[in-house]
């Protein structure tokens, strides 16, 4: 049991934004449907859900953020995190672990957004579809059409056979929530092209060099750094300082710590986290 925790914890570490979000949703769906909902029969999902209803969200003002984490069955979670493994490494590639954070909030926040007005204020589309929204749908929907946005021409391999350029399957993806609005299937398709509308905004600008969630990714930092432990000021003296690094001494530090962390991982893979020493352990949680 330790080495399977602690192989979770050392892929955590060393994964990319999009996989710890994938990881989030995973263990959030473990714990609400599969752990509370079954071993206990408690249904927690409509508190963390968002409601069509503005007065209902009064009482719950997390669920505007909640909703993006919570699915309620196998197939919506895994329709979704196939989606944000596949293309999340990509447009991490581009962009980087801040772009996927913004571009998930934001996404779900905009998707929110559209589901309240389209179910509320416009007559003919009231009661077109689920009163609560739920899910990862609007984010993920945010970085894919982003990504497209910012590379069109992108071949993707489908299946491993078929090459086909990035817009034409955001095209797909976008034109099945269209054709399906007004349908009584139960899913929000107005809160996925709400995620999609932020996505192809956000990745058209950065494709003219304007980051236009460049506010969000400040204020996240500002928010992760009241949390982070402040290091204790020391002061030391010493009749030979020594001179700082030039950048030969830093590269050469950098391509040590490389090397010592895959001889780490190539450890972890053969005998598991378990047969780390104290100080590889330490090494690896610091890196």
């Amino acid at each position: 049991m330790r080495d399977i925790v602690g192989n979770i914890k050392a892929l955590y570490n060393r994964g990319g934004m999009f996989l710890k979000l994938l990881y989030v949703n995973v263990a959030i769906y473990v714990v609400l449907n599969i752990f509370i909902g079954g071993l206990f029969q408690l249904d927690l999902i409509n508190w963390f859900s968002f409601d069509s209803n503005l007065l209902s969200n009064i009482n719950k003002p997390w669920s505007l953020f909640t909703y993006m984490f919570i699915h309620g069955g196998t197939r919506h979670i895994l329709f979704n995190m196939l989606v944000l493994f596949f293309v999340g490494s990509m447009f991490e590639h581009y962009f980087g672990r801040k772009k996927v954070l913004s571009t998930y909030i934001i996404g779900g926040l905009a998707g929110a957004l559209l589901f309240l007005i389209t179910q509320n204020i416009f007559p003919l589309l009231i009661n077109s579809g689920p009163s609560t929204l739920l899910g990862a749908s609007a984010s993920v929907m945010a970085i894919f059409v982003g990504l497209a946005a910012y590379k069109p021409n992108m071949e993707v391999a489908v299946f491993g056979v078929f090459n086909v350029k990035l817009y034409i399957l955001a095209l797909l993806y976008v034109g099945l929530d269209l054709l399906s609005v007004g349908n009584l299937d139960g899913v929000a398709h107005f809160a996925h092209l709400g995620g999609a509308a932020w996505g192809y905004y956000m990745g058209s600008q950065l494709k003219n060099d304007k980051d236009v969630s460049l506010w969000f990714d400040k204020a996240i930092d500002s928010l992760t750094g009241i949390f982070k432990r402040k290091p204790k000021m020391k002061v030391s003296y010493s009749n030979n300082p020594k001179p700082p690094r030039d950048d030969y001494e830093y590269n050469a530090k950098k391509q040590s710590d490389q090397q010592k962390l895959d001889a780490i991982l190539d450890k972890i893979k053969v005998g598991g986290y378990e047969a780390l020493s104290k100080k590889e352990k330490e090494f690896l949680n610091n890196f």
